[in-house]
């Protein structure tokens, strides 16, 4: 009897240290709880980085996402924002790679940046998919560009929210552009292959740069034109300094996204996440705004600077789109079918 109950104490003293073993490692299932803000260790400084200057519209809701991290985290995450891609030497496409490999810590940036990197991207871009910008909110509050988030979290990235650039509109030196015919022969300044393909249908030689070139070259007759959103570029830059002829066609739209690493973020206490969402949301929100206001204010500007404004009728629009359709349908396979589709029928609910 005495040797059983010896046994038996021993049974019991193994069993609960098996048990004290298991719940020491979680059972192997239960994933380690994330730290409190008030444990996290904080960086003293994030950075973010933007190609642009800081009084483009660009710049203000870069600078206003770090505002408002910094309030709504109560001063625990300090973003520092670097414009003109001064981390990455003036390279505006290696931002990317950048926030990609942990390098910088976030970005706002252009959707033509992003899609070398994650081709779903180029679906904003694609020619004349957008007639209005009632058509582009729609895209944009559409589960079709909350996809195209997921499509960043394949390359180490976060998507947290958008922002906008606007209609890229055509400027130039020699000739108001009112039919394709007046493209011909026209030096134009590009970034990606996409724009490449779609100024080369267009009879132009696209020749791509960089955008802290364009000024100079631009003033050198290095290249005839150049085409970008009015207020979110073309006016804070003073291109109306270095052209005389702009043309509203509303050809192809430029996003923004406000992107994350994603160990970064994904480090970081469930309600600092949640408070750096919400800034980045509340920040494009204002963004956005802003930049509608400013455009029929970019356009008189333009006119007062004596830059000739051309506005084009639906059917001389229409001759545009006629030529770059073949531009559309190259790419549309490339962003996806699915997601063209998708962007597609969003455009189509808004008209």
């Amino acid at each position: 009897m005495k040797k059983t109950g010896l046994r038996l104490l021993a049974l019991v003293m193994v069993m609960m240290f098996v048990a004290v073993l298991a719940g020491g490692c979680g059972g192997g299932d239960k994933k380690p709880a994330a730290p409190a803000a008030s444990d996290f260790k904080f960086k003293d400084e994030y950075k973010l980085t933007m190609n642009v200057t800081p009084q483009t519209m660009w710049g203000q809701g870069a600078t206003k996402f770090a505002e408002l991290a910094k309030e709504y985290t109560k001063g625990k995450v300090n973003i520092k924002v670097y414009p003109n891609a001064m981390l990455t030497g003036g390279d505006q496409m290696r931002q990317v790679e950048m926030v990609q490999n942990g390098s910088i810590d976030f970005m706002v940036n252009s959707t033509i940046n992003i899609a070398p990197t994650v081709p779903e991207f180029d679906v904003w871009g694609l020619p004349f998919i957008f007639p209005s910008y009632k058509a582009v909110d729609a895209a944009m509050a559409s589960p079709a560009a909350s996809d195209l988030f997921k499509a960043l979290e394949k390359k180490n990235m976060i998507g947290l929210a958008w922002g906008e650039n606007g209609f890229r509109e055509v400027t130039n030196n020699k000739k108001p552009i009112k039919t394709p015919d007046d493209m011909k022969g026209l030096k134009m300044r590009v970034v990606t292959p996409m724009y490449i393909d779609i100024m080369r249908a267009l009879g132009a030689n696209a020749v791509s740069m960089n955008w802290g070139e364009v000024f100079t070259s631009l003033q050198q007759g290095v290249i005839d034109g150049q085409e970008n959103p009015i207020a979110g570029i073309i006016i804070p830059n003073k291109v109306y300094e270095v052209q005389k002829f702009l043309t509203n066609w509303h050809y192809s739209y430029d996003a923004l996204a406000v992107v994350a690493n994603k160990k970064t973020f994904d480090a970081f206490p469930p309600e600092i996440r949640d408070q750096l969402k919400k800034a980045a949301v509340d920040a494009m929100k204002w963004e956005v705004a802003e930049s509608r206001k400013a455009l029929d204010a970019g356009i008189k500007t333009l006119k007062e600077k004596g830059v000739t404004v051309t506005d084009l009728t639906p059917e001389e629009l229409a001759k545009f789109r006629e030529l770059t359709k073949p531009v559309y349908d190259k790419y549309a396979p490339k962003v996806g079918a699915q997601v063209a589709k998708s962007f597609e029928e969003a455009v189509a609910k808004a008209k």
